[in-house]
């Protein structure tokens, strides 16, 4: 309890600097693909945690913005396979593209408002002040932590999953501060989430000597759409949306070519095999005699499980949550993060860990303020625990992840070299 306090104690004090960073990095615009707002993003968080002993280094990638690691001294290097590290996760980029005109950051007695306030530069304050918290406790020498901020997370994390992969060989868990629910929902569990690119070819011709039999790729992929569309089963939580559509070349001429972007999410491994199964068979049948159509996965994020383990991170959280009297259950989240990429690497993984608020991805996005210091205080208390957990004792766990053991302490091997700076 006197360390639960004194940490509530430093987050009081600093409570003014946790909404100013909140406002800088709200106000740096940062979609996706912009990537100079991105890295400023970046810079402004090597800044705030400029002074603490963590060793840093910066992930260069071209076309995004650059990925930000932190690690502690009591954090591993290397891909020994030693599940010892805790990774916490966020991202920096923003949904919100550079043309934007929701780029304000408001507040009112209750919440604050602007483009990622909680999708997530919420959650990125939320890390930054556990961390300094614990440093001021003089705990975060013996924690093996390491922070990773990535900058294409909305767009699918093309350029961190392969880093978010590395890091897991040494992860003993993993906590992403993506937004908490408004009823005070962590994350123990995601749908899996599969992307499709179909394309069907035909044969052109015009149209005013078409007969009936035309081969025309927009009758044949009209009818795989239909198809596609049918196979949504809200009762199992199966979702399929074909998101866009593109075909021909004018009305006076039979379509050759037609292409459409699928998006699918699921509940279950099983769930998720069969639904491929069922698109292959939609591809493979046509309706429409002389096309042929192919079908490509595009992007594919594993299902995160409400797994045994999951659970008995909440479960830590929880306690703590009581005791600060905030409030916390479980969620099993339709959409997906980072987390379902750690899940699928077997770490036990915990999400939503960051402040709580809604409608992100929307202009009326927004957090409640309390729930800042809250979550910030319900982390920094929370990993001290952890790493006590992991330290040595085994926990149970799964054949793919022999991971809840109690030892911390990982990290990736392009941690190795000690940079001064980003």
């Amino acid at each position: 309890m006197q360390q639960i306090k004194q940490i509530g104690d430093f987050l009081a004090e600093h409570e003014g600097k946790m909404f100013e960073l909140l406002k800088e990095l709200v106000t740096l615009q940062s979609h996706s693909h912009n990537k100079e707002g991105v890295d400023q993003v970046g810079r402004r968080i090597e800044q705030s945690l400029k002074g603490l002993p963590l060793l840093c280094r910066r992930i260069r990638q071209h076309g995004f913005g650059d990925h930000l690691l932190f690690s502690t001294q009591a954090a591993m290097h290397g891909e020994v396979g030693e599940r010892k590290n805790i990774l916490i996760v966020g991202h920096m980029d923003t949904v919100f593209p550079e043309d934007t005109d929701f780029t304000s950051y408001l507040e009112d007695e209750d919440n604050c408002y602007g483009p990622g306030v909680i999708d997530m530069k919420g959650g990125l304050v939320v890390t930054i002040f556990a961390i300094k918290a614990l440093d001021a406790l003089g705990l975060l020498n013996d924690l093996p932590l390491v922070l990773v901020f990535t900058s294409d997370e909305e767009i699918g994390s093309p350029g961190s999953t392969s880093l978010l992969r590395r890091l897991a060989v040494n992860a003993c868990c993993g906590l992403v501060t993506e937004c908490g629910g408004i009823e005070g929902q962590v994350v123990t569990g995601r749908r899996g989430k599969r992307g499709y690119h179909l394309e069907v070819h035909g044969r052109a011709g015009h149209a005013a000597f078409a007969g009936s039999n035309k081969a025309s790729a927009i009758i044949e992929i009209s009818h795989k759409i239909l198809a596609m569309e049918a196979l949504n089963d809200p009762k199992t939580g199966q979702v399929v949306n074909v998101g866009t559509v593109q075909g021909g070349i004018g009305a006076n001429t039979v379509a050759e070519y037609a292409a459409a972007e699928i998006d699918s999410r699921y509940c279950s491994e099983e769930a998720g095999r069969k639904l491929q199964q069922q698109f292959e068979m939609i591809v493979g049948t046509s309706i429409v005699n002389g096309v042929d159509a192919c079908l490509q996965v595009t992007h594919d994020r594993p299902l995160m499980e409400g797994t045994r383990e999951n659970k008995k991170l909440f479960a830590l959280f929880k306690e703590q949550a009581t005791q600060l009297g905030i409030e916390l259950c479980e969620e099993f989240r339709a959409g997906v993060s980072d987390a379902n990429t750690l899940a699928g690497e077997g770490v036990p993984v915990l999400d939503g860990l960051g402040p709580v608020g809604e409608f992100d991805h929307s202009d009326r996005e927004y957090m409640r303020k309390a729930s800042l210091v809250g979550r910030c205080h319900l982390l920094a208390a929370t990993l001290p625990i952890i790493a006590a957990l992991f330290s040595g004792q085994e926990t149970a766990g799964d054949e793919k992840n022999p991971v809840m053991k109690k030892n911390i302490g990982n990290k990736d091997d392009s941690l190795s070299s000690r940079t001064a700076g980003l």
